[in-house]
């Protein structure tokens, strides 16, 4: 090692960089393939565990589908009609038949993967039964309940997309240890597997399947449209692919996941070529870079940095005698115009940091004065309030009460989130008409109608008053005698929740209606829309907030019909806690 280091300082200074950079290339190839193999290995080892743990959540969901088939089935054999169905001779079987039917149907549409139900006796005889059938008998009798694996078509070689769920029927009554009195075959279809595995897999081109006992795909997330029967035995022994499997204890079915380690690994790839390309780029570069910096750079450094030393002793005017006139001769020109503007120049300084100090002062002046100006909500508040003390003291219960809503409605408008439930919702849109009867002397009336389990669902702040009101100036205040604004919430079946708000005014002709749904939903619905004289700006800002928020889950429908009314609907998804989930608080 001594002898290395001899060698080493013996060396020139130009060879010692050269060997440096050459060892620090080395080092750094050799550190990238290593670390390219361990992060290999730990993206193998983390996507197999990841794969354990979807396949062991595949499992549980399999067995709670089990679990089940295992409710259903009991509830419907172990039910008084099958048992007496059973027990009964063929004659009462024969006047029972509709009956059964009719409650094998009742059970099918429990659940929609469920094909047919068939029940044969105790010497394995069908004996009742609807909808599709397994072409097989029954083993008689039947020990324990049986998953079979993919059935095909009776006397041909069709592959169905069905299995059967075969479940022994006993006698609990009986003294008898297990007193076999039938059996159930339900016919099953494998869709609801597709559902099981969906998003199980992990990259774009591989593979998740369930396998029956013979190999024989049942549900699949992938390209398998090449197999009918699948051979695990080969994909497990091919490096190529990570593999990982699992049995179901109840039925014996696999779970197969099957990943390509390219599509793994193919980013480390295309870093290591990078890099590799990198090195050689650099090490060229570093050749050049070492002999112009030797020849053109080393020296007139030196001597500039010779000067910069004597500088502080010599000082005064002493300045650096420029030799070269590339970039380091005119470095040392510039130098010396530094040396020369020393001076001038911390003036220049102070006087710009003085100009800096009286800029900001003024802005934060005009800030002040700014705030000062605002009008300050509280003061509107306290106002509103003086009006309706006023009133009440003096008998006007009207004004004191339309001073009363106008409150309220500010307050609600002014509050900074974006989300509140649709009670409070509610709450703002009834302020809103206890002015308007007032106004229109209870000509107007507005009647709300909502779920009350849809109270506390959050939605977005300020949607439904602007449609009311849109449906009083826009329909009802044109039109003689009494108008009446129908607002209804209620909840829909794909979670989401419908406002309707409906009135019985002047509504709009079918080219009015068209032009405004047009007008609504093309691309620039988006933005802030235009005052209109005859919808106003309320529907297209509703409609650009529900979609800004909610984007295509969010849906508005306006029906109308000249002189009968117009409706108006809003769906959009139901959120529990919305203003978390978009930072919309502002406070």
């Amino acid at each position: 090692m001594m002898r290395i280091l001899d060698l080493f300082r013996k060396m020139s200074l130009m060879r010692q960089i050269l060997f440096l950079i050459l060892m620090m290339l080395i080092i750094l190839l050799i550190s990238f393939i290593i670390s390219n193999t361990i992060a290999g290995g730990i993206i193998e080892r983390k996507v197999t565990v990841s794969v354990d743990k979807i396949l062991q959540q595949v499992m549980e969901k399999m067995e709670s589908f089990y679990s089940d088939m295992g409710g259903i089935s009991t509830s419907l054999l172990y039910g008084p009609t099958i048992e007496n169905f059973l027990d009964s001779d063929d004659l009462t079987r024969i006047l029972m038949n509709n009956e059964v039917n009719s409650v094998f149907a009742n059970t099918i549409n429990l659940k929609e993967n469920i094909r047919g139900i068939h029940l044969y006796d105790k010497d394995g005889k069908l004996v009742a039964g609807i909808g599709a059938g397994t072409g097989d008998a029954v083993k008689s009798p039947a020990a324990r309940i049986e998953y079979s694996g993919i059935l095909s078509q009776p006397n041909t070689n069709v592959t169905l997309t069905y299995y059967s769920i075969a479940f022994p029927i006993y006698n609990f009554k009986s003294e008898l240890l297990r007193d076999y009195k039938g059996t159930s075959v339900f016919v099953m279809n494998t869709e609801n597997f597709n559902h099981i595995l969906k998003n199980a897999k992990m990259t774009a081109h591989s593979r998740f399947l369930l396998l029956d006992q013979n190999n024989k795909i049942m549900a699949s997330e992938g390209d398998t449209r090449r197999f009918d029967t699948f051979d695990p035995s080969v994909w497990k022994n091919d490096k190529r692919y990570i593999y990982q499997s699992a049995v179901l204890p109840r039925t014996g079915w696999k779970l197969i996941s099957i990943i390509p380690k390219n599509e793994l690994l193919q980013d480390l790839d295309v870093i290591q070529r990078l890099n590799i390309v990198t090195y050689l780029i650099m090490f060229g570069m570093l050749c050049l870079f070492l002999f112009l910096f030797f020849t053109r750079i080393m020296k007139p450094i030196k001597a500039l940095m010779d000067f910069i030393k004597s500088y502080p002793k010599k000082g005064g005017e002493h300045r650096f005698n420029v030799v070269v006139h590339n970039e380091i001769g005119m470095l040392a020109v510039n130098l010396n115009k530094m040396l020369d503007k020393i001076d001038s120049l911390g003036n220049e300084i102070q006087l710009a940091q003085r100009q800096m100090y009286e800029i900001e002062i003024a802005k934060k002046q005009a800030e002040i004065s700014a705030f000062r100006n605002q009008i300050n909500p509280h003061f509107l508040y306290n106002t509103l309030e003086c009006i309706r003390a006023l009133a009440l003291y003096n008998k006007g219960e009207e004004i004191a009460d339309i001073s009363a809503s106008l409150s309220n409605m500010f307050r609600y408008s002014v509050k900074g989130n974006d989300f509140v439930t649709i009670r409070d919702e509610i709450s703002h849109v009834k302020e809103y008409a206890n002015i308007i009867e007032l106004r229109f002397m209870r000509r107007i009336r507005v009647e709300i109608e909502a779920e009350e389990g849809l109270l506390g669902k959050k939605m977005l702040k300020m949607l439904l008053q602007p449609i009311v009101e849109n449906a009083v100036f826009h329909g009802l205040e044109k039109k003689r005698g009494k108008g009446i604004v129908q607002l209804t919430v209620h909840s829909l079946s794909d979670n989401r929740i419908r406002y309707t708000v409906q009135d019985n005014g002047c509504g709009m002709d079918e080219r009015l209606v068209q032009e405004l749904l047009q007008r609504l939903r093309n691309s620039d619905a988006l933005v802030p829309a235009v005052k209109d004289d005859m919808q106003g700006i309320g529907l297209p800002n509703i409609y650009r907030r529900i979609k800004l928020f909610y984007g295509d889950a969010a849906e508005m429908d306006i029906q109308s019909q000249l002189n009968s009314g117009t409706m108006i609907s809003i769906s959009i998804p139901v959120h529990e806690n919305a203003e978390h989930e978009v930072g919309t608080n502002r406070g």
